[in-house]
C-alpha cells in the first residue's frame, strides 16, 4: 500500500458519490448526519512534511545524499525503506537512519511542520460536498493539542470547511495518549453531534472500532499508508485511494 493521490476509477467514483447520497438521504429524513474525517494519510498527505524534515537534517548533518529524497520515495512508516528508495547506499542506510530517527520524531510532531502538508487532491471539495448536505463535519485526528494551531491554519489554507457552524476539530489531549483508545473514546462526543453516518480513515484499527460502534454507518478506508500494527480492516470495508471522482 502506498499513496496514489491522483488515482481515479469507476469504483472510487461510485463509492464517493454514494457517501454524498447517503448524507443527503439522512438529512432529508430530518436527521443531522455526522461525517468524520481523519487528517494524516486521509485528507492530508504528510509526505511533504517528512521531505522537509529529512532535507533539514541533511543540511545540518552533512548527509547530502538525502537531498535526493522525494515524496514518492516514502511508502510506509519505515525510514529505511524511504532511504533505500531515494538511492542511499545500502551500507549507509542503518547509520543514517540511526542519526535521523530522533530528529524526525522531534520535528514531525511540531505544529509548525504541519504547514508543509498538502491536501489530498479533491479532498477539500469532497469535504465541502458533505458539508453542503447539512452534515456536521468532524476532523478526528491523532495529532495532539500542541499541534492545533498548525492544523487549523492548514485546514483554512487549503479551503476545508472550518470555523463555521457544523464543523468540529477533535485532537488527542496529549502526545502520550494511545491513538486507538483516544478515537474510541471520542466516538461518544461525536454521537452527541447528530447521527454518525460516514467515517474515513487510513488506519485499520480506527475503521474497525467505528464499524463496531455504528454498524449502519458507511465506513471507508483511504489506502495510503498506516502504522505497522497487525490489525486488518474488516473485509467488507470498501477502499479508495483518494478523493478524485
Amino acid at each position: 500500500m502506498a499513496y496514489e493521490p491522483l488515482h481515479r476509477s469507476p469504483a472510487q467514483t461510485q463509492c464517493l458519490t454514494s457517501l454524498i447520497e447517503h448524507c443527503e438521504a439522512c438529512g432529508a429524513n430530518g436527521r443531522v448526519p455526522v461525517v468524520v474525517f481523519d487528517l494524516d494519510g486521509c485528507v492530508f498527505d504528510n509526505r511533504p512534511r517528512q521531505v522537509q524534515i529529512i532535507r533539514e537534517f541533511a543540511a545540518q548533518h552533512g548527509e547530502y545524499e538525502l537531498y535526493a529524497l522525494e515524496a514518492h520515495h516514502i511508502v510506509d512508516w519505515h525510514l529505511s525503506h524511504a532511504l533505500r528508495n531515494a538511492g542511499v547506499a545500502e551500507e549507509s542506510i542503518q547509520r543514517v537512519k540511526d542519526r535521523l530517527s530522533a530528529y524526525w520524531h522531534r520535528q514531525f510532531f511540531r505544529s509548525s511542520y504541519t504547514l508543509y502538508d498538502h491536501a489530498m487532491p479533491g479532498a477539500p471539495q469532497f469535504v465541502w460536498r458533505t458539508f453542503q448536505t447539512a452534515a456536521h463535519v468532524v476532523y478526528l485526528t491523532g495529532r495532539d493539542e500542541s499541534m492545533r494551531s498548525g492544523t487549523v491554519e492548514a485546514l483554512m489554507r487549503f479551503g476545508f470547511p472550518f470555523h463555521r457552524p457544523r464543523t468540529t476539530l477533535i485532537h488527542k489531549p496529549d502526545f502520550a495518549s494511545d491513538d486507538l483508545a483516544f478515537k474510541s473514546e471520542a466516538l461518544r462526543e461525536i454521537a452527541t453531534l447528530g447521527e454518525p453516518v460516514v467515517f474515513l480513515d487510513n488506519e485499520p484499527g480506527n475503521l474497525n472500532i467505528f464499524v463496531d460502534a455504528f454498524p449502519e454507518a458507511r465506513v471507508v478506508m483511504v489506502e495510503t499508508d498506516h502504522s505497522p500494527r497487525p490489525t486488518r480492516p474488516y473485509e467488507h470495508i470498501p477502499r479508495i485511494k483518494g478523493f478524485l471522482l
